[in-house]
């Protein structure tokens, strides 16, 4: 079954056409990547499948109108701004988040050790370093159960130690609890170490397919309208 279907999608701002006429499906339990050069609507494309922005064409979640499913919808945002001031620890963040009213421990602890921040579950947020902070946002997004996640450019924030193991909590999701992820990254020299598929976006779609599409050096070019080097296959990723 399809997780996501995307047909003609068109978003204008304005007299600017942001994404132009996009048709694409997302199998359900796959980590797909979104990649393209900045501005070319990588952003806007979760905010549409998220029912945030106007748009023509036509999303469904799970075969029904995007509006009528967007709550099995989890998102990641690449920046979340936290009032310094505010003193409100990971526990209160995470209970204010919840949908449902009840707070179940259990499934929260289990959130907790997935992304293995367990251990600061009583810090305030403002005590966060940017990577901890990120790990928070996507407990946040987690904590709802959601069988679709979105992420836009999650590790932005994070360094190259904390990028492999957020890398690994992906997977694990992903295998374990088999959850649909879309990431937008432009990390594109190691997207197949953790993505089956690829979006190739730069307003229209470029490319839609395996990541073997990304070792096509004509591909990438007419992408980012340049030379693009991607780190083969055969290497480790750190």
């Amino acid at each position: 079954m399809n997780a996501i279907e995307v047909k003609n999608l068109i978003v204008r701002f304005g007299n600017n056409i942001i994404l132009d006429n996009l048709n694409f499906e997302i199998e359900e339990g796959c980590i797909t990547a979104i990649i393209g050069p900045n501005g070319s609507g990588k952003s806007t494309l979760l905010r549409a499948i998220m029912g945030l922005i106007p748009f023509e064409g036509e999303i469904k979640i799970f075969g029904e109108p995007n509006f009528k499913n967007r709550h099995l919808l989890g998102y990641v945002p690449q920046h979340y701004n936290i009032d310094k001031f505010l003193p409100l620890t990971v526990e209160e963040f995470l209970r204010l988040s919840l949908i449902k009213k009840k707070f179940d421990e259990k499934k929260i602890k289990q959130v907790l050790e997935d992304i293995d921040i367990f251990h600061y579950f009583k810090k305030e947020l403002r005590d966060l370093s940017g990577g901890q902070l990120q790990r928070v946002l996507f407990a946040k997004a987690l904590i709802n159960e959601p069988l679709i996640l979105l992420l836009d450019e999650p590790i932005s924030e994070i360094d190259v130690a904390g990028q492999k193991e957020f890398y690994s909590i992906i997977k694990h999701l992903n295998e374990k609890h088999k959850v649909t992820i879309l990431i937008v990254t432009h990390e594109i020299t190691i997207v197949h170490h953790f993505a089956k598929h690829v979006l190739c976006l730069n307003k229209k779609l470029i490319c839609n397919g395996p990541v073997s599409l990304l070792f096509n050096e004509n591909l990438l070019k007419e992408l980012y309208g340049r030379e693009i080097f991607v780190y083969p296959f055969n290497k480790p990723l750190f």
